[in-house]
């Protein structure tokens, strides 16, 4: 597989949750093993939520927002287009920053600790919202980027 096939598969991994529900979900079709080639993309990705110790609903927005990262950056190697990525992928609103002290706190905690007090909790927020994608982001990357080396491996 190659890495413009897992940016397509990335890019369609997620769906809006039928109302009254909000979020989103996994594509149904790629949780299927007979999906060869989107479901271990899909595996990959559980398997980050999970280990991300994230609660579950809040899992699906961060891992959401970093296969966009993933489906829109061209080069993955480069450093600062990532980190544009995940920057612009955090959320403006304060409602919607909001979310992860009643989702996560502890993920607010962990920045804090890490980067130092903020001026206002919003700012933590911002901070916090980074740090989970751009981890997802990175977590998903690199197991993604083994597929894409073994396949390249077996075709050599």
């Amino acid at each position: 597989m190659n890495k413009e096939t897992v940016k397509k598969y990335l890019s369609e991994m997620f769906v809006p949750r039928d109302e009254p529900l909000e979020g989103v979900c996994f594509r149904s079709e790629f949780m299927n093993k007979e999906h060869h080639e989107a479901y271990p993309i899909q595996r990959i990705i559980s398997n980050a939520q999970r280990e991300s110790g994230l609660s579950f609903d809040f899992s699906y927005e961060i891992a959401s927002r970093a296969v966009d990262v993933l489906s829109n950056v061209d080069d993955w190697e480069d450093d600062d287009a990532i980190t544009e990525a995940v920057d612009s992928s955090v959320p403006i609103y304060t409602y919607d920053l909001m979310k992860i002290y009643a989702s996560d706190s502890w993920a607010v905690d962990e920045t804090r600790e890490e980067m130092g007090t903020a001026e206002n909790s919003e700012k933590q927020a911002q901070w916090a919202w980074y740090a989970q994608i751009e981890s997802m982001v990175q977590s998903i990357k690199s197991k993604v980027e083994e597929i894409i080396n073994e396949d390249d491996a077996i075709l050599a």
